[in-house]
């Protein structure tokens, strides 16, 4: 902590310098990503905090780290001694930080912080708020930089193309289809810096970010024109011919801000949650700025008939590689140490064991007893736990492979367990099947249908403070919009094509975790006099611990679903397995 302490005060030294009374360090790089190349991880590195949400405010006399319930325990066991305090987001009266630093700075007061890592609409917000207070703001891209003597460079991993067969479609007819929607809105050329939308619309993949292949990353497109900055040490002959054969030029990533000067004034389409600040400026100095979401990311949500098809077959691959692991973990937990690390390497090793897997979608949270208790616990060589057989263990994974991108919860007993523990596990599980069992109409959002995975937990007077699904990519980031399934309401029907995590959860701080998830897509189920129906595939295979279940709280209806479920589990999976893996799968699987 020592060190935190004296990076804190380094960074209060050039504030006086640049004559700033706060410096805000954002949770995110240039392209607004979730989870981090190592250049860009400036708020672990200022605060300690590990957690892939919160910004950090450090002023002359006061540091805060902003974060959401998932990392409310964590945040507490990091931060402490740091003198960096944690301020709870997502809770009733909570207050973000644009708001605190507008209550906490006295007029005339100036906020420093980087537009980079901003997008164009946080910036707006934050400008605002603080604007009402009197309270200016001030771009300091390089503050810290001047302290960060060791910072990591940008990252600079090859790229390489996704076969059409396993895409399902061109870049070149997704390049029309995105023309077609800029036509629409009278747009001389659309900017896309997310990475994810790239690697989409282009069909690359790449290794810039850990478990996510994409690259960071520009493309400008034009009525006739696709540009490509990028790195250039990340593109070799190959990929760049097989670009330019659909007519997608590379240029040097440095060159983004360039090619903006150099073109007549006119009219630029930008998305403002995903474009950083910066760049935004330098653009509507010379052109009209349109601004909407961008068109990739709903076309990216929405998967064609061969991404649909990659993902069964994931997640067919996956089940196999669950399957073993938790037979093996049955096996091992009641007769020896395993430790929390070494069930998270075993079931990475099982998945890389596929010729096909390209790795984990995410780090595993392989988490024992009260440590599933912090929603995104993650075990490190310094602070882990052995597995013990008398206590519940929770893991969430998940894998990538070349057709699709999985993403899976299962909390396991190894000994019988009280009553009330087995109730927490039967409800959230009802309430996981009654959202996967759910029918609505087309054009419904996802928060329209959160509370019917959580009205069996209301019923008891029961909760969970994360969201309960959100979208997955197609061998891409492990979470996708526009789309969720979450309390607060998000414009974005849950259309057919689109998959999301379905993951409801209890948490007793000290005790345990129970979290159950499945991945689901939404399909057409019907049309009637009352207009269009959807429902839910369930995508996952693999079994839940029935042992832990009480039925008489499960329900005939969800209980029906269950056994219909494990003997879909037990058909699709069973030809593949042999041996303890087999007989494991054919005990978890009978019907209850």
């Amino acid at each position: 902590m020592e060190k935190i302490r004296e990076r804190v005060a380094a960074l209060r030294q050039e504030m006086i310098k640049a004559g700033i009374d706060a410096y805000i360090v954002s949770g995110t790089d240039p392209h607004g990503s979730e989870y981090l190349p190592a250049r860009w991880q400036q708020r672990e590195w200022i605060s300690g905090f590990t957690g892939s949400f919160g910004t950090v405010v450090v002023t002359a006399s006061q540091a805060g780290l902003w974060t959401d319930t998932r990392y409310f325990l964590q945040a507490n066991r990091e931060l402490a001694g740091s003198g960096i305090d944690m301020y709870k987001l997502r809770v009733p009266e909570a207050v973000d930080y644009p708001e605190w630093l507008a209550a906490t700075l006295p007029s005339g007061s100036t906020v420093g912080f980087d537009p980079y890592c901003f997008s164009v609409t946080d910036a707006r917000r934050l400008e605002r708020t603080l604007g009402q207070a009197g309270i200016h703001l001030q771009s300091e891209p390089e503050l810290l930089d001047r302290i960060w003597i060791d910072r990591p460079a940008a990252p600079t991993a090859a790229i390489v193309r996704l076969e059409e067969r396993y895409a399902g479609l061109s870049a070149e007819a997704k390049l029309a289809a995105l023309r077609e929607r800029m036509a629409v809105a009278g747009e001389d050329y659309r900017l896309l810096g997310a990475p994810d939308e790239i690697a989409w619309l282009l069909n690359v993949r790449g290794d810039d970010i850990p478990y996510n292949p994409v690259s960071l990353a520009y493309v400008v497109v034009g009525s006739d024109s696709a540009r490509l900055f990028i790195d250039e040490r990340k593109v070799n002959d190959v990929v760049r011919h097989s670009l330019a054969g659909e007519r997608i030029e590379t240029l040097p990533y440095e060159d983004t801000e360039l090619f903006f000067g150099s073109i007549d004034p006119c009219r630029i389409g930008i998305d403002p949650d995903t474009l950083n600040r910066a760049l935004y400026d330098r653009i509507r100095l010379r052109h009209e700025v349109s601004e909407a979401a961008s068109p990739v990311s709903m076309m990216k949500a929405v998967k064609n008939e061969v991404e649909i098809a990659g993902f069964r077959e994931a997640h067919r691959r996956d089940g196999l590689a669950m399957v073993r692991f938790l037979a093996w973990l049955d096996r091992e937990v009641p007769r020896r140490r395993v430790t929390e690390i070494e069930a998270a390497e075993k079931l990475s090793a099982l998945r890389a064991a596929d010729p096909d897997a390209r790795g984990d979608s995410f780090e595993t949270i392989s988490a024992t007893g009260p440590n599933a208790a912090s929603p995104h616990y993650s075990a490190t060589p310094e602070n882990y736990s052995v597995i013990r057989p008398d206590a519940l263990y929770l893991v969430d994974s998940g894998g990538q492979y070349l057709f699709g991108t999985t993403d899976i919860t299962r909390t396991v007993s190894f000994a019988p367990q009280p009553e009330e523990v087995r109730k927490d596990f039967t409800l959230v599980l009802r309430g996981m099947i009654a959202l996967a069992r759910a029918v609505f109409p087309l054009g419904t959002c996802g928060a329209q249908i959160d509370a019917v995975a959580r009205e069996p937990l209301w019923q008891a007077r029961r909760n969970f403070g994360h969201g309960t699904g959100h979208g997955v990519g197609h061998y891409l980031c492990v979470h996708e919009g526009p789309q969720d399934i979450r309390q607060n309401l998000r414009n974005v029907p849950l259309l057919p094509g689109m998959v999301n995590s379905d993951e409801p959860g209890i948490y007793r701080e000290g005790c345990y975790g129970i979290r159950h998830e499945n991945l689901l897509l939404t399909v057409a189920l019907e049309e009637n006099e009352f207009g269009k129906w959807c429902g839910f595939e369930t995508l996952t295979l693999c079994p839940f611990d029935t042992s832990m279940i009480l039925p008489e709280w499960l329900g005939e209806e969800a209980r029906a679903w269950l056994n219909d479920y494990h003997e879909r589990v037990r058909r699709e999976l069973a030809p593949a397995l042999k041996g303890e893996a087999l007989e494991w799968l054919e005990r978890q699987t009978k019907a209850i």
